[in-house]
């Protein structure tokens, strides 16, 4: 199972994912017990029933007394022509939320499709990958995931299976790039194993060699590789490293492909293997961004041959410096990949700088249209004020900028120019030898020093 982005229609990584806490509705419908009477149903709340059509078994928890006499039986999922599916128990319902019933459908919730694979259920898939329900929605087939579920609330009022509909708080995933809400859904992609390479990471701060700078970084480095998923690296766009990948023409892709360097590589493998006359085509689909990105500090400097001059002169290197927002989606990666193809990490240190946000602490995107730019800031407040106010970040923490500190921060610098410009018009010409001599004659770092200056100058300085 994958996030899949509709607008994209492509699979986009965990980390690309954003979740927001945004008002919703919990939906309360009727699941009717196959051979029961009109009152023998089992009420299902659900924030997304359109995925119903994908229900493939209904859970409760073995504790629950309210729904011991049902387990073992068969519900019928509504507006499905009366399509059965067993009703079981498994502790991993909460019985307190909602009405204590759950429907799985693991085609569509990362949830529902680890229970599924752990109890053998079958997986359904409703969804296209534009958004729109498929064939096995039924009359619903075609419709945006969003107006199904508009459609199918009104027919289900209209049959007598709605109970009610409450407001709920979700958390709701989003796409990082586009703001689309991401549809959990079952799709072939290529995944990289990451346990073994996390774990070398991991002894690679343990035993000294990297050094993440602020040193709290480190707790959140070290919990996000502990607690590692299998990283998604397909992607479905124009652009980007193909996937090494290519297939035999005739055969199943699943079983039979070709890992190689380059095309010519690969039909060599191919003839090697399936004759003279094989055909072959590279799959479609390319890397993720953060694959090829992770692969930089070495694939620049000569890599694969270890003997470049580059390669020996400039890796490792000794500091890298970067946003802490990218720990996770670059500096991690640079780390596992750097340790897994050369032995070594990239760096010794890692410099994490915070970020530079908007008034209101958000980060700045075109989406958002928030975009501060330098330039313009300049032009009305001057560069020593905006480098003042950046430079009063600390590393690791990030910096609202509004225009009231830009303000502010100016009306000072032009104090300390203003201060500076007053000295540099009170100090003797260059020419005048002696009154210089006289101000290098003054230490001040002794009292005895400044207690001999005029008072007004000696009052400064104290």
């Amino acid at each position: 199972m994958v996030n899949w982005s509709p607008n994209l229609q492509t699979a986009v990584s965990d980390l690309e994912v954003e979740y927001s806490e945004e008002p919703g509705t919990l939906y309360y419908i009727k699941y009717r017990v196959a051979g029961g009477s009109r009152d023998d149903y089992l009420t299902v709340a659900t924030t997304r029933p359109e995925t119903l059509f994908g229900d493939v078994a209904i859970a409760v928890n073995p504790q629950d007394e309210r729904y011991f006499k049902y387990v073992g039986m068969m519900a019928i999922v509504p507006m499905t022509y009366g399509r059965h599916i067993p009703i079981i128990s498994d502790k991993y319902v909460d019985k307190d939320f909602g009405t204590g019933v759950l429907k799985i459908s693991p085609g569509h919730d990362h949830n529902d499709y680890l229970l599924a694979r752990k109890l053998g259920l079958p997986i359904l898939n409703v969804m296209n990958k534009d958004g729109t329900l498929n064939e096995v929605a039924g009359l619903y087939s075609g419709l945006d995931r969003f107006e199904a579920r508009k459609k199918l609330w009104f027919d289900l009022e209209e049959t007598g299976l709605v109970v009610k509909q409450e407001p709920h708080t979700a958390r709701v995933p989003r796409s990082q790039r586009g703001g689309e809400i991401i549809e959990p859904l079952i799709s072939k992609q290529w995944f990289v194993s990451m346990e073994p390479l996390a774990e070398k990471a991991l002894q690679a701060v343990e035993k000294g060699e990297l050094t993440i700078i602020p040193e709290r970084f480190e707790k959140i480095y070290n919990h996000w590789l502990s607690n590692i998923k299998d990283w998604c690296v397909s992607r479905q766009l124009w652009w980007g490293h193909r996937i090494p990948v290519w297939y035999i023409v005739g055969k199943d892709c699943e079983e039979e492909y070709i890992v190689a360097r380059s095309a010519d590589e690969a039909l060599e493998k191919a003839r090697m293997k399936y004759g003279k006359n094989v055909e072959i085509y590279q799959d479609p689909d390319v890397l993720d961004t953060w694959f090829s990105s992770a692969l930089w500090p070495f694939s620049t400097l000569g890599w694969p041959d270890l003997s470049a001059e580059d390669f020996k002169r400039f890796y490792p290197t000794t500091l890298l410096e970067t946003g802490h927002d990218i720990l996770f989606f670059w500096v991690a990666r640079m780390v596992m990949m750097g340790i897994e193809f050369t032995g070594t990490v990239p760096f010794q240190y890692v410099y994490l700088h915070g970020l530079i946000r908007d008034s209101q602490g958000r980060k700045m995107s075109k989406t958002l249209g928030n975009v501060i730019d330098p330039i313009d800031t300049i032009k009305e407040f001057g560069t020593d004020a905006l480098r003042f106010t950046l430079a009063l970040g600390t590393a690791g923490q990030d910096l609202n900028l509004s225009t009231e500190r830009l303000a502010s921060n100016k009306a000072f610098t032009n104090k300390l120019w203003n201060a500076g410009k007053f000295v540099l018009q009170n100090l003797p010409n260059q020419s005048e030898g002696s009154a210089w001599e006289a101000i290098l004659a003054i230490k001040f770092d002794k009292e005895e020093s400044l207690l001999g200056l005029p008072l007004p100058e000696c009052w400064v300085v104290y």
